[in-house]
């Protein structure tokens, strides 16, 4: 019996790593480096971004075994100047990550879902000028091999 439980971080790394690979700018529960205003703000070029910020991922299993899965979630936040801008860079997230199976170390994954509901498309005028957010919910569970 392993009363082990399944680290978080590299389940983080893995969604960050699928988002990286499909060209999406992301920080890990910060803005990354490049992203948003590149000078005065409402007076330079916006770069678009994500931010993954993880949950601490919850163990689970049987009574043999009641530690064997994880089941990790995370919220990514899309942010852009105008509410298309942040559908795009949803729909780049989702792509990268709903339905795939993402590489954890020493784990076999269930195919990333995003569970039911969303918040929708917020702007946020403060401080000026505006900014949008689009939030993406994901879940899997891994368990060891």
């Amino acid at each position: 019996m392993s009363d082990v439980i399944a680290a978080s971080g590299p389940h983080t790394d893995a969604v960050l790593a699928a988002l990286e690979a499909a060209e999406v700018l992301v920080g890990r529960s910060v803005s990354p480096p490049g992203g948003g205003w590149q000078g005065e703000p409402g007076h330079s070029d916006y770069v678009p971004y994500a931010v993954v910020y993880p949950s601490p991922g919850v163990p689970d299993g049987n009574i043999a075994e009641p530690l064997t899965y994880l089941d990790y979630s995370a919220q990514i936040s899309c942010w852009g100047t105008t509410a298309s801008q942040v559908e795009v860079v949803a729909d780049q997230v989702r792509a990268a990550l709903v339905g795939k199976r993402l590489t954890v170390p020493g784990r076999s994954t269930y195919p990333v879902q995003q569970p039911p509901g969303s918040v929708p498309v917020q702007r946020f005028d403060q401080p000026p000028p505006a900014v949008f957010r689009a939030v993406v919910e994901i879940a899997f569970r891994s368990q060891a091999r």
